[in-house]
């Protein structure tokens, strides 16, 4: 498994790390488009109590999107935050289209269990491992000053290895007006055709405000906050 790193660099851009943790429960809607097209909505809600998080991000079709292609996603991460900041022990994932998938992570033991269906595997579990549904909102919890970090991916189905880069800094336009963001892009092999990118908001504790995902056909798809709610 070759290394992945995520370059947070915050520091070389002049931009503090996050240095509190958000409210206990936070709320954000999204809409889901591609293109000029709108294809679904999405929903988030991340709670806390300083030392255990949930997040559940549902997103579905709706609309005429829903008439030809229709779909709904339920995910859900759920973990411990340490001084490094989320550490996942369960993730789930329920697709309208897919088998259900599942990560357990045993830290103990240095193990996580990724269940696809009725394919289900052992692998070894690495330091700064995430899930889906955490890696966006592991750098509302980051402490640390570093300049870098390995992170790795498990979805239930895999492992995976990313490198991502810090774009920089950038004015976002959204529904709620323009945003001060953090834009990460994942770096992307010659025969890598899935992208991943997602912007935090500066001033609302590095929480994503939009994530862009492209699929192996290509297809751009961007989810793009439309309200958020602290609590």
């Amino acid at each position: 498994m070759k290394r992945a790193i995520v370059l947070i660099a915050l520091l070389q851009i002049a931009v503090p790390v996050a240095a509190a943790q958000p409210p206990q429960k936070v709320k954000i809607d999204y809409v889901v488009t591609s293109g000029s097209m709108q294809l679904g909505e999405g929903h988030d809600t991340l709670e806390h109590d300083g030392k255990k998080y949930s997040v559940v991000s549902e997103t579905k079709t709706v609309g005429v999107a829903a008439l030809f292609y229709k779909l709904n996603v339920r995910r859900e991460s759920s973990g411990s935050i340490m001084a490094s900041g989320l550490r996942p022990l369960r993730y789930e994932e329920n697709n309208s289209r897919k088998p259900r998938r599942t990560a357990d992570f045993d830290w103990s033991a240095g193990q996580v269990k990724l269940t696809d269906g009725e394919n289900i595997q052992t692998v070894p579990l690495s330091a700064n491992t995430f899930d889906p549904s955490s890696l966006p909102y592991a750098f509302a919890f980051t402490q640390s000053n570093q300049a870098s970090m390995n992170v790795f991916v498990a979805d239930g189905r895999r492992v995976a290895d990313y490198e991502y880069r810090i774009i920089g800094k950038e004015t976002l336009k959204t529904p709620l007006g323009e945003m001060e963001t953090l834009h990460f892009q994942k770096v992307r092999e010659a025969d890598d055709k899935r992208g991943l990118e997602f912007w935090l908001s500066v001033d609302r504790h590095f929480l994503p405000v939009k994530i862009r995902y492209v699929e192996k056909s290509g297809t751009v798809v961007d989810s793009t906050v439309t309200s958020i709610v602290f609590q």
